[in-house]
């Protein structure tokens, strides 16, 4: 340049800053940044304050104002000339490369400055972002439907304007200051790991683009009672939750892009789509779809093309006009944009809401109501599909992508990381979309998460052996050799790297000699490492890694290297069951499922079949599995699936009815479904008797006993099925007890006396008998803990029905001296336990405090038990409230009251059956009339809610389909006492004369009600 700063020279400093300004715009394209002209400005007065540049002008100071020691305003600085030292060559000038920077040692031939870097997006997770910041540009546009926020205070005009009218009027300026946000809500559903990628281009691309003031980025949860609630981050545990409505914005300053696949429960159960409903209203609203359109009509929110039309009056809302000729939507009705993650579809959104008028683009949406109906639940039980009918509709469906990437994960451990590293190394085409396809297939179902360690899946049992088959064991070697690479990687080389092992016996290399036990793992039984007496921290990572990263290879190899012959490993599967019930190992049970699986797959024959269902079951009965209660249903499903397939085929078809019995017998105690155990008893009952072993005959009629048994309790016919139940235990005991070891019933015959003393309870037998069969289970017991504490709580039971409360307080407090502090059955005891002191010995005060410390041991997820105890303690609440009435005729503690009434509420409402609901509508009826003002001078607001209450109980009896009910003859004398308080003596003697009959049908049909209450009745009825 021929001019230097400070000269004065306007025309030549304006020449030699247009120069530097064209270098640095051509530069910023280069890197791939098209910038407008306010953006490079704002640039370029940021880059005036942000500190002193390490290249001084070699002029020495910029002439013009500023601040000492500060570059000119009118001139960038130059960097200084740089002398190579002795010997040292310049390198030449670079060609531009990512990342790029305003100050680039490289290509300056100097050291970095104090500047702000600037940087090209890459290629990644992230690639995209400047397709979308152009489609997105239109936002720039968008004005919230109100008033423009005041700018800052014009002194000169609000001088002006006071003086001419005589008082002060304040006159703002105009801001340009953006008032708009936008708020980023992520499904926090099973799959959010898969579109969090998702989720982070859409966040950078908004906190980039400049339109808004604030990008937030919020998760949407599911509370315990289906309620949507909102958070800062995906997990629940340590984030702060908060009512979703406490985010809703009305003003139309806050747009919201809800990213979901909309498959998860929330949508499942319709509360996500009324929460679009009551939301779209308020301000700018849109679902991002990342699931390929092909596959909406499959999720929860299914969307139909047509036209997105902008409503500039209607605080930018979008309407709908649909393509299709189907049935319209309900009145109720409102349309929510569905957009594909992509530039185009976005950007056409973009456009709706920064347009000028009314403008129309095409796009889909979807229709959400206010109480948006729920989707029905699937025709079939989770598991009870066949995994070969699971994967036919899989590949009828799915992508060739989705389909390829299904077939290789079948190799390897189905976590995040893992998956990520076979699509980049095995199948780079694929991407979140395909991933998706395959977890939401119905092929894979999701394992307990552990910390660390992110979501974890695993194909349904036997998916994974039909996808191998559509794999050549090179390719299924090839992706072990990738995993191997992963957990050398992962968990250093000093871990025991199962998946090189898998490599090596894969491709017959030679090595060092690995057996089948050392290639599974290791055993890791269930013990916590406080019972060792160490921390655990380094086992716990190692049995990780162990776990995750041994078994899959294993199966792999037995896959591809089978060890035998199918009846070869029908017998393998058979002995490692029997090993598990001896040792009782989690690992034997695995590797026996693993066994069976692989002898089916390769020979379908009626004794795999069993083999198989016999270890489902064996499965669906442990601990750890009957904490899911679905995945027992699950397994006891494809059991039963197995064994009806040829129940009676060659191969032993009486020990695959016996199965086939047990299994329907363990599902009807898993859902509840009377079918089931009616299956159970018939083929019991079919089984000829006289052609079975002795050992099999036996447990025939046990189990024929306790399925009786069941079907007294729940089924129509009590009686009949309780006295059949009791000859068929009997018979069953004294089998047991003149076996030949006695001591090897394993428990079988203490359990089998204890379902005999039910049964005689059930058909009424004197308590005498009961006792006498209750003693013979304690003395066969021996020390097995469990079934003692079985024998004392029936013991109690024995006394409790006849009336002797002090030996029932007894046989109570011995049970709960049994039962460890911190069982799952504590909470059902006390409940009995405190129950018995309430209702038959009178006992209030000290029933309330078991049933309190009954409700703090009941387990989070019991709900039916947790409103049951809601009921019993509000019960003890009023009647101590009643009883002080009665004592001293003065009221008792009010705020008992209250809270009795707020606990029957409760009960009522989120009663687990229409029978428990009747009954605690009918005690809180009865509460509400307890209120001393009831008997003031305004009394309606009581009367209202008893009167509400008798109704809901009575309403509630009706489903519950009891004829005739002792709640409906108390509710329909509660209410009838409630018309006579209010001075309706027609209506009240109605009712009257509606509880005595129902008292009579109760007499009628052999039940003894309380003879005061009818007593009651009829007095109501011949008094005055």
């Amino acid at each position: 340049m021929a001019d230097r700063p400070g000269d004065g020279a306007a025309d030549g400093t304006d020449a030699r800053l247009t120069g530097h300004l064209a270098e640095l715009v051509a530069r910023l394209r280069a890197a791939g940044w098209d910038l407008s002209s306010e953006e490079v400005a704002e640039a370029v007065w940021l880059a005036r304050w942000t500190g002193r540049s390490a290249r001084d002008s070699p002029a020495g100071p910029a002439a013009g104002p500023g601040p000492p020691g500060r570059p000119s305003p009118d001139e960038p600085p130059v960097p200084p000339a740089v002398t190579p030292e002795p010997g040292e060559t310049r390198p030449p000038a670079e060609a531009p490369a990512s990342p790029v920077s305003l100050y680039a040692s490289g290509r300056h031939h100097g050291a970095a400055g104090g500047g702000f870097p600037v940087r090209a997006p890459v290629a990644g997770a992230l690639s995209g972002l400047r397709e979308l910041q152009l489609a997105l540009r239109p936002l720039h546009g968008y004005r919230p439907p109100l008033p423009p926020l005041p700018g800052p205070l014009d002194e000169e005009a609000t001088a002006d304007l006071s003086a001419r009218g005589g008082a002060v009027q304040p006159v703002f300026g105009t801001t340009d200051r953006r008032v708009t946000e936008i708020q980023l809500l992520m499904d926090a559903s099973p799959t959010t790991s898969v579109w969090q990628p998702t989720l982070d281009r859409l966040r950078q691309t908004f906190e980039q683009l400049g339109a808004f003031r604030d990008v937030q980025v919020r998760y949407l949860h599911r509370a315990r009672d289906g309620s949507p609630l909102i958070g800062t981050g995906p997990d629940p545990g340590p984030t702060r939750l908060r009512p979703a409505d406490q985010y809703r914005d009305t003003t139309g300053r806050r747009l919201t892009l809800v990213l979901s696949d909309c498959v998860g429960p929330l949508w499942q159960e319709g509360r996500a789509q009324s929460l679009l409903h009551h939301w779209t209203g308020g301000s700018p609203l849109a679902v991002v779809q990342p699931l390929p359109p092909r596959l909406w009509p499959r999720t929860a929110l299914p969307a139909e093309p047509g036209t997105l039309v902008s409503d500039r009056g209607a605080r930018g809302r979008v309407t709908f006009e649909p393509d299709g000729y189907g049935p319209g939507a309900a009145p109720d009705a409102l349309p929510v944009p569905v957009l594909l993650p992509t530039p185009r579809a976005l950007g056409n959104w973009a456009r709706l809401l920064g347009g000028s008028g009314q403008l129309s683009v095409p796009g889909a949406a979807a229709w959400v109501r206010p109480r948006h109906p729920a989707m029905p639940p699937p025709a079939a039980t989770p598991g009870t599909v066949p995994p070969r009918t699971l994967l036919a509709e899989f590949r009828s469906t799915a992508s060739p992508g989705a389909l390829d990437l299904a077939v290789h994960l079948a190799v390897v451990p189905l976590l995040m990381p893992v998956v990520h590293l076979v699509q980049e190394a095995m199948l780079p085409d694929t991407g979140s979309m395909e991933l998706a396809e395959v977890l939401l297939s119905g092929l894979l179902e999701r394992m307990p998460d552990r910390e660390g360690a992110g979501p974890r899946y695993q194909y349904l049992p036997g998916v994974r052996e039909l996808l191998l088959q559509s794999l050549d064991k090179g390719a299924a070697t090839l992706v072990m050799k990738h995993l191997s690479g992963y957990v050398s990687q992962r968990f250093g080389k000093g871990t025991r790297n199962f998946p090189a092992v898998a490599v090596a016996r894969l491709t017959g290399r030679a090595g060092p000699p690995v057996d089948d036990a050392e290639l599974a793992g290791p055993a890791a039984p269930d013990r916590t490492d406080a019972a060792e007496g160490t921390d655990g921290a380094d086992d716990d990572s190692e049995t990780a890694a162990d776990e995750l990263f041994a078994e899959i290879p294993a199966e792999v190899v037995r896959f591809y290297l089978p060890s035998g012959t199918a009846p070869e490993r029908t017998q393998e599967a058979e002995r490692l069951l029997e090993q598990w019930h001896a040792q009782g190992d989690a690992q034997l049970l695995r590797e026996a499922r693993t066994v069976a699986e692989g002898a089916l797959a390769s020979a379908d024959t009626a004794r795999t079949r069993l083999v198989l269902a016999r270890v489902l079951r064996a499965t669906a009965g442990t601990s750890r599995t009957r904490r899911s209660p679905d995945l027992v249903r699950a397994l006891l499903g494809q059991a039963l699936t197995l064994l009806d397939q040829d129940p009676a085929g060659p191969g032993g078809s009486a020990e695959a009815r016996l199965e086939l019995a047990a299994v329907r017998y363990d599902l009807w105690r898993a859902d509840g479904d009377l079918a089931h155990l009616t299956g159970a008893e018939e083929t019991l009952r079919a089984l000829d008797g006289d052609t079975l072993p002795e050992e099999a005959e036996t447990a025939r009629v046990l189990r024929h006993g306790r399925v009786l048994l069941a079907l007294a309790e729940a089924g129509p016919e009590r009686e009949r099925h309780a006295a059949e139940a009791a000859d068929a235990l009997r018979a069953a005991a004294d089998r047991l007890a003149a076996g030949p070891v006695p001591e090897a019933a394993d428990g079988r015959l203490s359990g089998a006396l204890l379902d005999l003393a039910t049964a005689l309870r059930l058909i009424r037998a004197a308590p005498q008998e009961r006792l006498a069969a209750v003693e013979r289970a304690y003395e066969a017991a021996g020390d097995s803990r469990a079934l003692r504490l079985r024998c004392v709580r029936e013991r109690a039971r024995v006394h409790r029905d006849g009336g002797d409360w002090r030996r029932a307080d007894e046989a109570y407090a011995e049970a709960e001296r049994l039962t460890a502090r911190d069982s799952a059955r504590r909470g059902g005891l006390l409940a009995e336990w405190g129950e018995m002191l309430l209702v038959e010995a009178g006992e209030t005060t000290r029933a309330e405090g078991i049933l309190r410390e009954a409700l703090t041991s009941t387990p989070s997820g019991d709900e039916g038990l947790t409103q049951r105890l809601n009921l019993l303690i509000g019960r003890a609440l009023v009647r101590r409230f009643g009883d002080e009435r009665e004592r001293s005729g003065r009221d008792g503690f009010l705020p008992d009251l209250y809270e009795g009434c707020h606990l029957l509420e409760q009960a009522a409402r989120g009663g687990r059956t229409a029978r428990a609901r009747a009954e605690a509508w009918l005690a809180l009826g009865d509460a509400r009339l307890t209120f001393p003002a009831v008997r003031g001078p305004n009394p309606g607001v009581y009367f209202d809610q008893a009167h509400t209450a008798y109704a809901e109980a009575l309403r509630e009896s009706e489903l519950a389909g009891d004829e005739p009910s002792l709640t409906v003859a108390r509710a329909w004398h509660g209410r009838g006492v409630l018309y006579a308080l209010m001075g309706r003596e027609r209506a009240a003697r109605a009712d009257f004369r509606a509880a005595r009959d129902e008292w009579r049908r109760l007499t009628a049909s052999g039940v003894s009600p309380p003879e005061d209450e009818v007593r009651a009745t009829d007095e109501r009825l011949t008094g005055p």
